[in-house]
């Protein structure tokens, strides 16, 4: 099994004797279209304060991401990237349990681990709707019997999910989220939703996004929902992420933040690329395209398994012992590509891939080489 992430391009570049801009890396999950502009002059033109300490109040940011998403400015904290926000809340004191999608990324557990919270999976399922179509369920059932078996006992637990969840895409039902969020609240918990990837979701404005599950914050103090902005605004490079929760549960995830943990070039950065409105419309605009010929080239592919995207990136499963996600990456390096083995994930192995939607050029070549290592 795989301990890595997806995105590790220096390693391979190492291992195949390039440079790291010559990998063509399917594994990481960024906006193809790289970069905002507008966000990149931002930050070029505050190399000048490095020197200097970052605002501590991250107040310009703060306002962006209020502006861009609807939300109350005492609603929102940031970090630097959503993974210390992730370890932040795990210090939240007095839980002692919590509950991860499996599949599910694997900072959430770590995270637990290092705040010493034991750590239950709960398992999505693949199934077929009566189309014939794949997709993962989600426990809703096993949560919502979890939380009653939790509500008048002294132990407190945190539930992470994903929205969509990595690496299958799988998005939340609202009204489902209500019942698990208010049980939980009844068994005096908190609920995590985790929407690294929400931004990729639909057509709509950012605001408008009907996918998210950040209005709920308004209805549920036991809520917490974390943002990514590397992922959709490609700077993972940079590290800034966001969460959104009740302003009592936002002045105690403060405690666990370090001052000036988001620095001077992603502030200036995020500010920037939030207000760039011609590139998020392009961004989703080429993205929807994308994600559809992916996936219908994809499907067409005899031997795999495809399961509909809803974001920046598509899983599938090999159905042939012959080939693995490894005899593919293999296959693949002479091209200087690399895709996901999600071996890593629990309840997968190594005959499921997971693939970032990239341009369209570069998608051609990972379908024609994909469909030549798959043919009979």
């Amino acid at each position: 099994m795989s301990k890595i992430h997806g995105g590790n391009i220096f390693q391979f570049a190492h291992e195949q004797r390039i440079e790291p801009y010559e990998v063509i890396d399917f594994s990481a999950n960024i906006n193809p279209l790289g970069p905002s502009q507008r966000g990149l002059d931002a930050l070029n033109n505050q190399l000048r304060y490095i020197s200097h300490y970052p605002d501590a109040t991250n107040d310009d940011v703060l306002n962006a991401i209020a502006d861009t998403y609807g939300m109350d400015k005492n609603q929102i904290i940031v970090g630097n990237g959503a993974a210390e926000l992730l370890y932040a809340i795990c210090r939240l004191p007095g839980y002692t349990g919590a509950f991860v999608p499996a599949p599910g990324f694997s900072e959430y557990k770590e995270a637990l681990e290092a705040s010493n919270i034991p750590v239950r999976d709960i398992f999505y399922r693949p199934r077929e709707d009566d189309n014939g179509k794949p997709y993962f369920e989600v426990p809703y059932l096993a949560l919502e019997t979890f939380a009653a078996e939790l509500k008048g006992q002294d132990g407190r637990i945190i539930v992470f999910l994903g929205n969509p969840n990595n690496p299958d895409g799988t998005l939340l039902d609202k009204a489902h989220i209500r019942t698990v969020a208010s049980m939980l609240k009844d068994a005096n918990s908190l609920l995590v939703i985790d929407e690294s990837f929400i931004d990729f979701v639909g057509n709509d404005p950012l605001r408008d996004n009907d996918q998210s599950m950040r209005s709920l914050i308004n209805e549920f103090d036991n809520i917490i929902v974390v943002h990514s902005f590397t992922k959709f605004y490609a700077v993972p490079g940079l590290r800034i992420g966001a969460a959104f929760g009740n302003e009592k549960l936002i002045s105690h995830l403060h405690q666990y933040i370090p001052s000036w943990s988001v620095n001077t070039l992603a502030q200036a950065y995020t500010e920037a690329a939030l207000n760039d409105v011609d590139y998020i419309k392009r961004t989703k605009q080429e993205l929807n395209e994308e994600r559809a010929f992916m996936y219908n080239a994809l499907d067409a592919i005899e031997g795999i398994t495809v399961y509909p995207p809803s974001a920046n990136f598509i899983l599938f499963k090999v159905n042939r012992e012959d080939i693995t996600a490894n005899t593919i990456n293999e296959n693949l390096k002479k091209d200087n590509m690399i895709v996901r083995n999600c071996d890593s994930y629990v309840g997968l192995n190594n005959q499921w891939v997971r693939i970032a939607i990239k341009d369209h050029d570069t998608n051609i070549k990972l379908v024609e080489k994909l469909t030549d290592i798959l043919k009979v």
